[in-house]
């Protein structure tokens, strides 16, 4: 590794010229824009151009360390300044627990938003720019009005009159939403820094409901470790964005989304609950279980709530739309070690230019154990132009079905096997099937894990 040649860290202009390149930006802005997840969205984005106010309301909106997530050079340095630590080695708890820090009210959670902290990014990141003062270039001849709002946590509503007026007074709104994903004290959720609800704190589900009173089209960000649940927002909010920790180029890739020069791609890659009591949820569970339960066994849903998620495996919109068509399977059957070719044609049928993850999911029909109720097998990004059509194809291995039967042994089992193509593991467009005629055992290592583009 070159330690005994080189044993110290390097610094200043060396250590940029070793790890810092011009494309560093293009690409941390191009991953943070495929990774922003369009939840929902009733035709209020992108932004309408003539749009002359914005409220900008929230305390992520003018800290672009809510940008960086738990274990990141920022977390790092801000864990070193929290009063209590969770990190075994990092920081003195005992010399910091002396000091006297302001905390988030209703809380154990310590407010970070000091000059000591503020420094930290001007410091690491000093080209990372706050989702403010991104908005303020961006959106030419509109005003934006910035108000705090609330905190990450807790139930202060003290912030309450001020936001509410600002959105009173603007055509649009513009909510920052979620918690500090980051380490220690200064967190509301990372390693060590845990919680029973994973819903937004009080002080934003209740203020949510409150600006919905104004009649006010309502946009929010969500900023965090995990994923937003909320029944406000899903109840109220015209649209969710899930920004999740989009590091630094985080308020470009948002403003461009917004703003509709980049069109949302990114998809759930986790199966989102409604409450606590859901989890453990996930979309590949075993057949005759979770949201797919029989009916005879009790209610159909929880009491006091549906079984299912409040976001599905594989979720993420577009502004624009697509159709799939004309599902084509290579062969109708197919031996243990053979394969087939899963083809159809997707077309983009909206106004604009956009990407689709296609998502191949597949089912054991019918096997000697109980098998999941789908799998995701293989996905493809595709980017189409409006009225523009292409023909995807999967090649889908026999093997990939394979499970580890009661022997502890990967077997291949002939049978019926389910092909299914869609926008999300619950939005299926296209079903066909195709029958394994042979059952075999293999090594683990010769299974295949994923469907190949075609």
């Amino acid at each position: 590794m070159g330690l005994f040649e080189h044993p110290y860290s390097l610094e200043g202009e060396e250590l940029y010229k070793t790890f810092y390149c011009e494309s560093d930006r293009k690409i941390s802005l191009q991953s943070a824009e495929e990774s922003l997840v369009l939840i929902k969205n009733d035709g209020i984005l992108p932004i309408d151009k003539k749009v002359k106010k914005i409220a900008l309301i929230g305390p992520h909106a003018d800290n672009p360390r809510s940008f960086f997530g738990g274990y990141t050079h920022i977390s790092m340095v801000e864990a070193v300044k929290a009063v209590a630590n969770s990190i075994a080695g990092i920081g003195d708890a005992a010399s910091n627990l002396k000091k006297e820090v302001p905390y988030i009210p209703g809380t154990q959670i310590q407010c970070d938003e000091t000059e000591e902290f503020a420094e930290i990014i001007r410091q690491i990141k000093p080209e990372c720019e706050s989702l403010y003062n991104c908005m303020k270039k961006h959106f030419a001849g509109t005003e934006i009005i910035y108000v705090h709002g609330y905190p990450i946590a807790g139930n202060d509503k003290s912030g309450y009159e001020e936001a509410l007026s600002a959105i009173q007074e603007a055509d649009i709104c513009i909510m920052t939403l979620g918690g500090k994903h980051g380490s220690c004290s200064v967190a509301s959720m990372g390693e060590g820094v845990d919680a029973v609800n994973i819903n937004l704190p009080e002080c934003q589900e209740d203020f949510i409901k409150a600006a919905a009173t104004l009649g006010k089209p309502l946009v929010g960000l969500h900023f965090n470790g995990r994923p937003i649940s909320s029944d406000a927002a899903d109840m109220y909010l015209n649209a969710i964005i899930e920004a999740w920790n989009p590091s630094e180029m985080g308020a470009a890739a948002i403003v461009n989304v917004l703003t509709g020069k980049v069109n949302p791609s990114g998809k759930l890659p986790v199966t989102v609950a409604r409450h606590v009591g859901q989890i453990p949820i996930y979309y590949n569970h075993p057949s005759g279980s979770s949201w797919h339960q029989e009916g005879s066994i009790g209610f159909e849903n929880y009491v006091d709530m549906p079984h299912t998620p409040r976001y599905y495996f594989g979720h993420g919109l577009s502004y624009t739309t697509f159709s799939y068509s004309d599902l084509q399977l290579s062969a109708n059957e197919v031996t243990a070690d053979g394969e087939i070719i899963v083809s159809f044609n997707l077309k983009n049928t909206g106004k604009y230019a956009g990407t689709e993850i296609v998502q191949l999911y597949i089912r054991d029909c019918q096997a000697s154990i109980v098998r999941p109720v789908m799998e995701l097998a293989g996905f493809q990004r595709i980017t189409l132009e409006p009225d523009e059509e292409q023909t995807v194809a999967f090649c889908l291995k026999a093997s990939q079905s394979a499970f580890m039967d009661v022997d502890y042994r990967w077997k291949i089992e002939a049978g019926e096997i389910e092909v299914m193509l869609g926008a999300s593991s619950n939005d299926i467009r296209l079903k066909s099937s195709y029958r394994i005629m042979d059952s075999c055992y293999i090594e683990g290592k010769d299974r295949a894990f994923w469907a190949s583009n075609k």
